[in-house]
């Protein structure tokens, strides 16, 4: 059983595994790095050689772990995917949406790199694709190996589909956990774990820091309706620059309570198209999604769809709430043009709910002041609005990390490449609170032994 990571940087872009185990060939998520383009955003797949894959594990459908499916589908035509039907669903409207966006970018010129992929050839994976049940063994051939592999599927938590799989062979069992949240959200529930595994391979986002490791969500939760009654108390409306996927059914089903509950004031709440279509994939799989409020529908929440006419008017129309993409208000979305809009008005607010990587715009906003000039598409922007941070993760802490392997107590935990800080952390903690496992750190391109 060995382990090779071909993820194209060091950092938290692009996750994707290649795990051999007795002689099947799995890939462990098919991401990509979205802060770069064309090839450079792909999986280096160049430790494979001619190694065998037969099969593709999707653990959820955010780009950075589906982003590269379909070229490496066409390079392994044999190779099988394996997925919940909710993160088929979600994968393929995404990666309808992106393979739009290349092709748009290269016919106007905006870049260099040629289209990687089309609607077409994402079309052309439906045949290959294959659903797991949580809780349901399947047993998997492969083309090297006569024995088949025994993988079961885990509720991850982190958003609509995502899963964990447990992969059991000859060799020993090692458990995926994917992006993982132990903890409840506010729309569905936390992992679901097996009883053991010989080897977990987990990444580490948020074991770097205290603050996530304390931090409450009815805290955070309070703190956004204080703020969004601050700003709709002076006649201002709110930009709350989201992904479409995850965080922004999370934060329409917040608010849609807030309203209900009388916590902020009955305004109009305006949510993105595709982040609606998004909402409208987790009701059809609301039997499926182990929420927390069962009865609970998305066609219920009382908001609009926000359109391009709609832009040319606000914010002039009272206040409203802006539900929109993208989180780090990237060039040509909803949210950059909105944030322009509204941000030279002090009784404007933008808040942000996620993380915002550096050289983006939305870091640039949080790392402002109020009265700094923005460079927004090479015009100067003040920035008079109010600027404030809230945080709604859906990753696992660090110590909700470590009790998941106290309780798995495998002989050996992998920590991907991420955040050096973080995973170096998680590995001290693991020293002195779980000294019996070895703790592997590899890096991009490394191929490491799982068993002795």
């Amino acid at each position: 059983m060995d382990l090779t990571i071909l993820s194209p940087t060091a950092d938290c872009g692009g996750s994707c595994l290649y795990l051999n185990l007795d002689g099947t060939g799995f890939l462990l998520d098919a991401g990509c790095d979205l802060s770069r383009t064309g090839e450079a955003s792909l999986p280096d797949l160049r430790p494979l050689g001619n190694a065998p894959l037969d099969w593709i594990l999707l653990s959820h459908a955010h780009l950075d772990h589906c982003g590269s499916l379909p070229v490496i589908a066409q390079r392994w035509p044999d190779a099988r995917v394996l997925c919940s039907r909710a993160t088929w669903e979600l994968a393929r409207l995404q990666l309808v949406r992106r393979a739009a966006l290349m092709a748009r970018a290269w016919a106007e010129g905006q870049s260099g790199d040629y289209p990687l992929y089309d609607e077409n050839e994402i079309g052309e994976l439906e045949s290959r694709v294959q659903f797991i049940v949580n809780g349901e063994p399947e047993a998997l051939a492969g083309s090297w190996n006569p024995y088949p592999t025994q993988v079961t599927a885990f509720d991850a938590g982190h958003i609509l589909g995502s899963q964990s799989f447990l992969l059991e062979g000859r060799a020993g069992s090692a458990f995926h956990t994917g992006d993982s949240c132990l903890r409840p959200q506010s729309v569905i529930q936390g992992a679901v774990l097996p009883a053991s595994a010989d080897v977990v391979i987990t990444g580490t986002t948020l074991a770097w820091s205290d603050f996530h490791n304390t931090l409450k969500r009815r805290d955070e939760i309070s703190r956004l309706a204080q703020a969004i009654n601050d700003v709709t108390a002076m006649g201002g409306s709110i930009l709350l620059p989201v992904f479409n996927l995850g965080l922004a059914q999370e934060l329409l089903f917040v608010l849609h309570m807030l309203k209900k509950k009388g916590r902020i004031q009955p305004i109009p709440i305006h949510v993105g198209p595709d982040a609606w279509k998004v909402a409208a994939i987790y009701d059809r799989f609301a039997a499926e999604d182990r929420r927390l409020l069962e009865d609970f529908s998305f066609s219920d929440t009382l908001v609009d769809v926000f359109s391009d006419d709609l832009l040319e008017h606000s914010p002039d129309r009272g206040s409203e709430i802006y539900l929109v993409a993208t989180g780090m208000l990237s060039l040509g979305s909803l949210a950059r043009r909105l944030f322009r809009r509204l941000a030279p008005h002090p009784v404007h607010g933008v808040f942000f709910t996620s993380h915002c990587a550096s050289g983006t715009l939305g870091k640039a906003v949080i790392k402002s002041r109020q009265g700094d000039l923005l460079d927004v598409d090479g015009t100067p922007v003040m920035r008079q609005c109010r600027v404030e941070e809230f945080h709604f993760t859906s990753h696992s802490t660090r110590d909700e990390l470590l009790d998941m392997l106290g309780r798995l107590s495998p002989a050996k935990a992998v920590l991907l490449p991420g955040r050096k800080d973080s995973r170096e952390r998680l590995a001290r903690e693991m020293a002195i609170s779980l000294p019996s496992i070895t703790c592997l750190l590899p890096e991009p391109g490394e191929e490491i032994p799982l068993v002795d």
